[in-house]
């Protein structure tokens, strides 16, 4: 079953909210709620791409790996982009 990108932000913000990784809290895990086949998708990169670029999320090269974390200048528009889209939504 394909995901579009919106679906995937969908996830990946639900699960930084739900896991409170805002500024300094970041976490690698953040493509693991994601099914397998999806991990290395072209479209779940052109997502994160995205969500960067928009300055929901904010990357840091940690231990070798890419760990993420919500942008907490953006706090509002990301809760009401949760709030709207993702609230009851499971993982």
């Amino acid at each position: 079953m394909e995901c579009t990108k919106e679906e995937i932000k969908k996830r990946i913000i639900i699960r930084l909210v739900r896991w409170k990784k805002w500024g300094g809290a970041h976490t690698e895990n953040v493509l693991k709620g994601l099914p397998s086949h999806l991990r290395r998708d072209k479209t779940t990169k052109q997502a994160l791409k995205e969500l960067e670029r928009d300055n929901w999320i904010i990357p840091a090269k940690k231990t070798g790996e890419i760990h993420y974390s919500l942008n907490q200048q953006k706090t509002d528009e990301m809760l009401t982009f949760y709030e709207k889209y993702c609230k009851n939504q499971q993982d």
